[in-house]
């Protein structure tokens, strides 16, 4: 008997975590990859091939029924999954009938044919076809077990699978990006393929994302809660453009959840191709970061934008603060494209959009911060954004009322009674109602109206940036539009409550130069009043 020394144990234990799972009684081969080298010897592995394996098996074995499998192209994916996968199981069980569906007829009978000819040519499996059906697209066992291959515009009619694996259901990007193509996938979902199934019904969407609203975002969105995704980017994390201490711009990689890999932020994927190391990132610098996003990060967000267009993004950057000013905000400045504006000089805000849920389909909890400028600009300050329970609505809210000393919550009047204003209300803070008296879309267009006028500013620097216009936009098709409902509330807050105002350093001036013109306050005061203006200091006036 071999004794290990603690060091040798703990180094055992390590690697025997690692090693792939034994095979349940009666499997000779304990995952997909396995069979796949022990039949062919010039197969590949990699990490990215790992984790695919062991998703397999836990579909055919466990509980998951419904899974996703998002990876880049041309890295095995579609090998390990539409052929080598159904042999794995039908070497297992003769009886599974499985069906196979693409985005053609083609592409589909193309897998069926290998995986018959894989049968074919290794007895050792113990798969025997029937030699009355032997067709690339319809064969069978002589257990009653078998394979049908079809395209989305066929369907698999008649025929009840045990096992589903749709394989690309666009054939390109040009597909994806038409919405009737869309439609089209979602009707076959709909009406053929989630009905095709046995009381054994196990189903596999393997896909390179191409868009928000493709079937994968539609699954997802539609049907929550039911689908296990696992989502294997090029590289791990997200890249953020951020300006060095040098001026210069570069890319930081900050964790963007948890990498599937168990990679650092900014590592690439090892590739089944052998491709140099730096091979994606040099990709990355020449593909747009719209087709990066989607076919590589498998995070497709809409391109230029659907109701919000990125053409109409505006950015404002940091200032120094000008300690010779005292007010709230501590002299702290924005830029508006080389235009300063002083916070102290600004109404500032929150708008909220309240969920009342943590789970992982849910909708978020959006607390938006927001300055409103002397000439009407909407600045957005900062923003949080967590799936969190009721009652932790305001400790979300709070940092942001405590950093920009902001003077009034916004709220949905139907969340008016609720924790997080009740909280607020104790801190002191006033809380106003918000109507949401129309449907997203309606409710969005005065956004959209000051955006297209160059009246709304996003914070230039923020790490969440990506992740908030991206939601703007893929509005109305994005699978949430929390932050998108913060942006309509605060531009019917400035319809509603603004009016021209003028800065301290505009009241100063003016005070010195003596009575002038009623100005932007003295219409205020004769639309309010019906009375003509008075000359003399409208800010001091007992209004």
């Amino acid at each position: 008997m071999t004794v290990l020394d603690p060091v040798q144990g703990v180094a055992a234990a390590i690697l025997a975590h690692f090693e792939p799972p034994p095979p349940p009684r009666g499997r000779r081969w304990s995952t997909p990859g396995q069979l796949a080298r022990a039949i062919d010897r010039a197969t590949r592995q990699t990490a990215a091939l790992d984790l695919i394996d062991r998703e397999l098996v836990e579909l055919a074995d466990g509980d998951t029924d419904r899974l996703q499998l998002y990876c880049p192209p041309q890295e095995g994916k579609s090998q390990r999954v539409s052929r080598r996968f159904p042999l794995w199981l039908l070497a297992h069980d003769k009886t599974l009938r499985i069906g196979i569906v693409s985005y053609n007829d083609n592409k589909a009978l193309r897998w069926g044919k290998a995986i018959r000819r894989d049968a074919a040519d290794n007895p050792q499996l113990g798969i025997r076809l029937r030699k009355d059906t032997r067709a690339a697209g319809y064969w069978e066992t002589e257990d009653g077990g078998g394979v049908i291959c079809a395209g989305i515009a066929g369907g698999i009619t008649g025929e009840k699978v045990d096992v589903l694996i749709i394989d690309d259901p666009f054939r390109g990007r040009a597909e994806a990006e038409s919405a009737t193509y869309r439609d089209a996938a979602w009707d076959w979902w709909e009406s053929n393929g989630s009905t095709r199934g046995s009381s054994r019904f196990k189903v596999c969407l393997m896909m390179t994302r191409w868009h928000c609203d493709d079937l994968a975002g539609r699954l997802v969105t539609r049907e929550p809660g039911r689908w296990r995704v696992v989502s294997i980017p090029a590289v791990a994390g997200k890249g953020v453009q951020i300006k060095g201490a040098d001026g210069r711009a570069k890319t930081v990689w900050v964790a963007d959840g948890v990498d599937p890999l168990g990679r650092a932020p900014g590592e690439e994927l090892v590739s089944v191709q052998d491709r140099k190391p730096g091979y994606f990132h040099g990709l990355q610098e020449v593909r747009s970061p719209y087709v990066w996003r989607s076919i590589y990060q498998q995070t497709p967000v809409a391109a230029e934008g659907n109701m919000f267009r990125r053409s109409t993004f505006r950015y404002w950057n940091p200032m120094p603060a000008d300690l010779s000013r005292h007010g709230t905000a501590d002299g702290r400045r924005v830029d508006l494209d080389s235009r300063p504006v002083f916070l102290d000089d600004c109404w500032r805000l929150a708008t909220v959009d309240l969920a009342a849920s943590t789970k992982r389909s849910a909708d978020y909890t959006v607390v938006s911060a927001w300055a409103i400028s002397p000439d009407g600009d909407l600045i957005l300050l900062d923003r949080a954004r967590k799936r969190v329970v009721e009652e932790d609505h305001w400790d979300l809210a709070r940092p942001l009322v405590s950093r920009w000393a902001l003077a009034t919550v916004f709220v949905e009047k139907s969340f008016i009674s609720s924790t997080m204003v009740i909280d607020a209300t104790k801190a002191g803070l006033p809380v106003e109602p918000v109507a949401a008296d129309t449907d997203k879309v309606t409710r969005a267009v005065p956004a959209t109206s000051r955006l297209k006028a160059g009246r709304v500013w996003f914070p230039a620097e923020a790490d969440w940036l990506d992740e908030w216009c991206d939601e703007l936009a893929a509005f109305p098709s994005a699978a949430h539009d929390d932050q998108v409902d913060t942006l309509s509330y605060a531009a019917r807050v400035v319809a509603a409550h603004w009016l021209p105002q003028e800065t301290a350093d505009q009241v100063d001036q003016r005070r010195t130069a003596g009575p002038a013109d009623d100005g932007a306050i003295g219409q205020a005061y004769t639309a309010s009043t019906g009375a003509e203006p008075r000359t003399g200091d409208y800010m001091s006036m007992d209004w």
